[in-house]
């Protein structure tokens, strides 16, 4: 009974017209592929060392990655924008704004309590114009460094922030 069951399986299977496959629409597609690895902007601290000379300075930077998982390396230059030069910038103030090379402004708007919540909580808004984003507080985890014969740059993430 099984030999004939299996037999008959395998009959129906090979003389089955294959069944005709729906295509998405793109903009469709374009979505679902975005929810699954999206663009992410972090606001970051760095710290510059030298073998010589004066010692740490710190800076603060936007850094945008057109997909989630390619912090680790440093972003395109055009995706690098210094918000601050000498010293690590308050977050939590009032809204900070960077310009791109691009000629985009990210505006970030954290809550003033946002480091006292928990890691990967909500912690405020953020928005380049075009794309509204959400905010959340990060562990510090290194972004990326960079580094030549007598100095190292090593960039942590504050916040990153999501697409809405």
């Amino acid at each position: 009974m099984k030999s004939f069951a299996a037999l008959t399986f395998l009959l129906a299977l090979a003389t089955a017209s294959p069944i005709e496959v729906v295509s998405r629409d793109m903009d469709e597609a374009s979505a679902a592929l975005a929810k699954r690895d999206t663009e992410i902007v972090y606001l970051s601290n760095c710290v510059h060392a030298t073998s010589c000379c004066n010692g740490d300075t710190y800076t603060s930077g936007i850094f945008y990655y057109p997909a989630s998982g390619q912090s680790g390396s440093a972003p395109a230059a055009s995706n690098q924008c210094t918000v601050t030069t000498d010293n690590y910038a308050w977050w939590e103030q009032d809204g900070r704004q960077c310009s791109f090379s691009t000629g985009v402004t990210f505006t970030t708007h954290i809550d003033s309590d946002a480091q006292s919540r928990p890691l990967y909580s909500w912690s405020g808004w953020g928005t380049n114009g075009y794309k509204n984003f959400n905010c959340y507080r990060d562990n510090g985890h290194k972004l990326f460094a960079t580094s030549g014969p007598e100095w190292a740059n090593t960039c942590s993430s504050v916040y990153y922030c999501l697409p809405q």
